[in-house]
């Protein structure tokens, strides 16, 4: 099991096929209503407590859950009682190649993802993502395992940046 801290309120939990075997969990069954779920979860949250100090057992918290191809999954764990630094109706993300932006395109389209987004190439070389969404704004956190959350400035966009393809989320995640 890997346990990383991603900024203050959020945690990316790698866990392997024999880590999945050892806490007797399944993917397929990951459902924190399952009472072995909500004790693999609490043990490893016990775990980055006390090797991070990640404490969160007094907050609410958002969890999700992706697959990973060698048997085991990747979790992000969000505390939701602090506040949100992506909690801005628009937000922009920064990629440093396409790669990253498809695979964030893609998480956010397998999270149900529902709002306007866009793609925008860089006069840096970089690519951008903007995503507008008037519900909460936790889907956004784990974003910042793959690129660089920046405020949304749309004079940023206009001067540096050309569009790619509105409904980027969508357009993007099909080709994965």
């Amino acid at each position: 099991m890997e346990l990383i801290q991603i900024g203050e309120n959020a945690l990316k939990v790698m866990l392997t096929k024999e880590d999945m075997e050892y806490y007797a969990i399944e993917f397929e069954r990951l459902d924190y209503e399952n009472t072995e779920t909500r004790r693999a979860i609490w043990s490893i949250l016990d775990e980055a407590k006390r090797t991070l100090g990640f404490e969160a057992a007094r907050d609410r918290l958002y969890i999700q859950a992706f697959k990973d191809k060698g048997g085991g999954c990747e979790l992000f764990v969000r505390r939701m009682d602090v506040p949100k630094a992506i909690a801005a109706r628009r937000v922009l993300f920064r990629f440093a190649a396409m790669r990253p932006l498809l695979a964030a395109c893609d998480r956010l389209h397998n999270c149900g993802f529902a709002g306007e987004s866009m793609a925008f190439s860089g006069d840096d070389g970089a690519l951008y993502l903007t995503l507008a969404d008037g519900a909460d704004a936790a889907p956004f956190f784990y974003l910042s395992e793959l690129g660089t959350s920046l405020p949304y400035s749309e004079a940023f966009l206009a001067e540096h940046t050309k569009p790619l393809c509105e409904n980027a989320v969508s357009a993007l995640s099909a080709l994965r």
